[in-house]
């Protein structure tokens, strides 16, 4: 398979906070998968420590799942404009999200996406919300529909 086959998809989360577990679980569950062209890559709540690792797969383009406050009902998510994403506006991590996409603008230029779903609760040892999970297995239909 060439590189410009590929879609990266990085999970960015905490899996020990509730909803916020929502990028590990995408990526976990297109791991599961084993789809071809896709790469699952959980980022954890750092995921500017996989910009080499992204570099050196060089897909054709990244999709990013993030558990965000999008003022909407839990298990929501909306697909973003990443030129929307502004500081930590969006970001529940210690960088903010739009560093991540600038470096990967700046370092792979490919085609970047943002899938930001709404957390019902991010409390440190709770478990996906059933809106969550669902919320999740119809964000890992959308990127399947997108190979």
């Amino acid at each position: 398979m060439l590189a410009d086959d590929i879609i990266v998809v990085c999970g960015i989360g905490n899996s020990t906070r509730g909803d916020d577990a929502c990028g590990p679980y995408v990526v976990e569950k297109l791991f599961t998968l084993k789809i071809k062209g896709i790469y699952p890559i959980d980022c954890g709540v750092a995921p500017e420590n996989f910009i080499g690792k992204i570099r050196k797969i060089n897909p054709k383009k990244v999709i990013i799942v993030d558990a965000v406050d999008l003022d909407v009902v839990s298990g929501s998510y909306e697909v973003i404009d990443i030129d929307k994403i502004k500081g930590e506006l969006l970001s529940t991590h210690k960088l903010p999200v739009s560093l991540f996409i600038a470096s990967i603008q700046n370092d792979i230029g490919c085609e970047i996406e943002f899938i930001g779903i709404q957390p019902k609760g991010l409390g440190f040892c709770e478990e996906m919300s059933p809106e969550c999970v669902a919320g999740c297995e119809r964000i890992v239909e959308l990127i399947l529909d997108d190979v």
